[in-house]
C-alpha cells in the first residue's frame, strides 16, 4: 500500500496538511483496528482485561506510535529542524505544546537540507 509507504519513512518533507491527514488516518485505522482485534480476543477469551488483548492493544500502540514518530520527523524536516527533536512529544507538557507547534507552523519555503519544498510537486 503506497500510503503506508508514506506514514513508515523518515525521507523527504512533509507539509501541514498532509500532516494532519496522515496523523488523521494513522489515528483512524490504529483506532478500529485495536477495537475490533481487542473485541475479537475479548470474545475468544471472555476475559476484556486479558493478557491477548493486552498483547494486541500494545502491538497496535508501537505500530502507531512508530508511524506518529515518522510523520513527526517528516514535518520537523519541512521546518529544516533534526528529526531528533521529535523526542519532545514523550515530554508530558511539552510534548502537547510541541505537537501544536508541529499542526501550525509553516515549513521552509523552497530547498532546504532534507530536500525540495512539499508543496511544489
Amino acid at each position: 500500500m503506497d500510503i503506508l509507504k508514506e506514514i513508515y519513512r523518515t525521507e523527504g518533507r512533509l507539509n501541514r496538511l498532509r500532516y494532519i491527514k496522515y496523523m488523521l488516518l494513522l489515528a483512524i485505522i490504529a483506532g478500529v483496528s485495536t477495537f475490533v482485534t481487542s473485541s475479537m480476543a475479548t470474545f475468544l477469551t471472555g476475559n476484556p482485561t486479558g493478557f491477548l488483548v493486552n498483547a494486541i492493544t500494545g502491538i497496535w500502540a508501537i505500530v502507531a506510535g512508530a508511524g506518529n514518530f515518522m510523520l513527526m520527523i517528516r514535518r520537523l524536516h519541512d521546518l529544516d529542524k533534526s528529526g531528533w527533536f521529535a523526542l519532545l512529544a514523550v515530554v508530558p507538557a511539552i510534548g502537547f505544546i510541541f505537537s501544536i507547534y508541529l499542526f501550525c507552523a509553516k515549513g521552509t519555503d523552497g530547498w532546504n537540507r532534507y530536500g525540495a519544498d512539499p508543496l511544489t510537486y
